[in-house]
């Protein structure tokens, strides 16, 4: 490419302004290609629309990793205006006896957790799909259009999670909060087996298997690394 071409190629690209910024929100909360479409088709056909956006449209969904950090800053948001205490993915369930406490630092593991959900998801994420990689290798999906296929279903998860929040804080019933806990968890498999084949029921249990596996994992990694910071304090 000449110089001359060079300079051509320079001036055909705007500068951002207003206009432009306003243009990409637009974009992202457009109905028809943005967030509330991607988040209506990963809801209500995960695995299927997934499948779609892996080999055959990509245009009108939002990406996967935009859309996670999209979701997971929306739910940051709307749990700290309204106040509502809740741990998805830390490990405070550890650490309650003296013995844990005495040996693993719980509260900055927790607290990074806690204020990076978006990154907290994707390491979640890449848990289960490492499980999920070795039950599915049949399928022949890669590792990274597994991780593609979690980071829709965690978007989801969070968004969905908050019509049971809000609830929850206002009528001081953690039973909703709980059954939006369990429905979320549901969904997470149920995508998962989906995705792979929605008429085969061994791939819901294979599904849950690993969702399991991804968690167990997760948790006592956090574990380890709170074990570490302490040590090494």
């Amino acid at each position: 490419m000449t110089e001359e071409n060079s300079s051509e190629y320079k001036k055909e690209i705007k500068r951002i302004d207003a206009k432009y910024i306003s243009h990409e929100i637009q974009h992202l909360l457009h109905f028809d290609k943005g967030f509330p479409f991607t988040f209506k088709e990963i809801l209500i056909r995960p695995g299927k629309a997934v499948r779609e956006y892996l080999g055959e449209n990509r245009e009108k969904y939002v990406k996967p990793i935009v859309f996670l950090v999209f979701a997971a800053v929306i739910y940051t948001l709307i749990i700290h205006f309204f106040h509502i205490e809740i741990s998805i993915f830390n490990i405070k369930g550890f650490g309650k006896t003296s013995e844990w406490q005495s040996n693993l630092d719980t509260d900055a593991v927790n607290n990074w957790i806690d204020s990076h959900l978006s990154y907290s998801a994707m390491i979640i994420g890449l848990f289960i799909a490492l499980w999920t990689k070795m039950f599915f290798y049949k399928k022949g999906y890669n590792i990274y259009e597994i991780f593609i296929l979690l980071s829709y279903i965690f978007g989801v998860f969070f968004i969905s999670l908050l019509f049971f929040l809000v609830p929850a804080k206002f009528t001081n019933l953690l039973i909703i909060a709980q059954i939006g806990a369990f429905l979320g968890q549901i969904y997470i498999v149920f995508a998962i087996g989906q995705f792979f084949g929605e008429r085969q029921v061994a791939n819901y249990i294979k599904a849950l298997i690993c969702f399991f596996l991804g968690i167990v994992t997760y948790k006592y990694t956090l574990v380890l690394l709170a074990f570490l910071i302490h040590f090494f304090k």
